[in-house]
């Protein structure tokens, strides 16, 4: 028994061992004092990829570090990229949230979290000897808005980015255009209560107008000039993953989306592994 103890807790002491560092740290940003964790794996090379990941709206970046579900911690060490968890700062209603033209943020709330998520990524990557040519977005929900913002105006700052639950607001379309192809990954529920697959013209539920998901994900695979589409029905687990694979652009930049029928507002880790999905996309389009 003593003896069974023991190996047990020379295994912890070895999975301890090749676990990778989580710091907190603040940078001063337009004039605000922001926060964010950032998660070094074990012996990590020099010129490492760099991930985002964006909470959503009422959220905190502590919670997605401290989520079991979200296995981007432990996909981390395999893939040998860094992860950073910036928090979002309070918006006027007041809720922790990025601003994304929400109707209560437009003209009153003053922060730019495109050029934040930037300047954080470049900070980061002179501190850490990071790769600016592999940085990658990702994000759920308000953090997915951030997303497709992201590809409106600074597609040319991330290999690739992945919105899990997010939308395109109408002022989004109305302000932008996609000018800069972009490798786009989108995961959606058919049943989302919340960031709706129909869309809502007309600012029936008070997000704000935002198009229709299909809709939405067929303008990044337009403006990419993705030539070919090709559908594959993944083994259903809980609930059923159609991929959609927009493919044939001239510039190599393919949009992927999955369609989780009657899912939910979430990550869909129970219908497929979603976190292990997007590192793929995102080592898929590494530079």
């Amino acid at each position: 028994m003593k003896k069974f103890i023991f190996i047990l807790s020379a295994l912890f002491v070895c999975y301890a061992a090749s676990a990778g560092s989580l710091k907190t740290e603040t940078i001063e940003d337009q004039g605000v004092t922001r926060s964010y964790y950032v998660y070094l794996p074990t012996d990590l090379p020099a010129d490492a990829p760099l991930v985002f990941i964006l909470h959503g709206y009422g959220g905190s970046a502590n919670a997605y570090v401290n989520n079991s579900s979200l296995t981007f911690k432990q996909l981390a060490e395999e893939y040998k990229v860094a992860l950073c968890y910036p928090q979002a700062t309070t918006d006027p209603r007041p809720n922790t949230g990025w601003n994304v033209y929400y109707p209560w943020q437009i003209d009153k709330m003053k922060i730019d979290d495109c050029e934040f998520i930037c300047n954080l990524a470049k900070h980061l990557h002179t501190k850490y000897n990071l790769s600016a040519k592999n940085t990658f977005l990702t994000g759920m929900s308000n953090g997915g808005e951030m997303c497709y913002l992201m590809a409106y105006r600074k597609a040319s700052e991330f290999g690739a980015i992945a919105s899990m639950a997010g939308l395109t607001l109408t002022e989004m379309a109305k302000r932008h255009d996609y000018t800069t192809p972009v490798a786009f990954m989108e995961v959606h529920g058919t049943g989302d209560m919340t960031s709706r697959w129909e869309g809502d013209p007309t600012n029936q539920y008070g997000w704000g107008a935002y198009l229709a998901v299909p809709v939405a994900v067929g303008a990044v695979a337009a403006a990419n000039k993705c030539m070919y589409q090709e559908t594959t029905v993944l083994p259903k687990i809980k609930n059923q993953v159609i991929f959609h694979r927009y493919y044939g652009s001239p510039y190599g930049k393919e949009v992927h989306f999955y369609e989780v029928r009657n899912g939910g507002h979430n990550w869909a880790t129970d219908s497929f592994d979603s976190c292990r999905v997007i590192m793929e996309f995102f080592k898929s389009n590494m530079r």
